[in-house]
């Protein structure tokens, strides 16, 4: 019977540690993705733009309380401390430069971004940074900042890196935002 017990506590543990709803988290699809946030709903609605030499997905956040009305959009924060209301990746020719995804925690919602910089040709290895941002809510000590934001948390970088953006993203959804 201990021997039960121990393994039932060792998979809730487990459990407890993966990404809570990891389905949705690297929404690469346009249209309109939603995950629970305070009580309420973080809402993300990615679209295209596109031109004869252009191509970049928007990412835009609201988040909507339950029982109200609003559509509070959340702004991406830089590390520099100006805000972004609208998010945008970067792709060259062909190569993705810099992406987003959205990991879902147990302690929070977080916006992970990885930005690649080459030197020379966009297909060469490349120093990938990768942010982490949480989803917060302004409190009394952030009267002038927005009612939401994603605020940057953690950087970790992956020097002269031959991985893409998308697979270093995808790699940084099953870690945490610390080193």
């Amino acid at each position: 019977m201990r021997t039960i017990t121990l393994l039932v506590r060792i998979i809730l543990l487990g459990l407890l540690s993966l990404p809570a709803f990891g389905a949705d988290k690297y929404p690469l699809r346009q249209g309109l993705h939603e995950w629970p946030a305070f009580g309420g709903k973080l809402y993300l609605v990615v679209g295209t733009y596109q031109d004869s030499v252009a191509f970049r997905r928007t990412y835009n956040f609201f988040v909507k309380e339950a029982g109200d009305d609003a559509w509070n959009q959340v702004a991406v924060l830089s590390n520099k401390g100006g805000r972004q209301p609208t998010w945008e990746s970067a792709v060259r020719a062909d190569v993705t430069l810099a992406d987003g995804a959205i990991v879902a925690r147990r302690d929070g919602t977080y916006f992970v971004v990885a930005s690649k910089e080459v030197k020379g040709s966009y297909h060469d290895k490349g120093t990938i940074e990768v942010t982490w941002y949480k989803l917060t809510q302004a409190g009394d000590d952030q009267p002038d900042d927005p009612a939401y934001q994603f605020k940057p948390v953690f950087t970790r970088p992956y020097p002269h890196s031959a991985q893409t953006v998308d697979d270093i993203l995808n790699k940084e959804a099953n870690l945490q935002p610390k080193k």
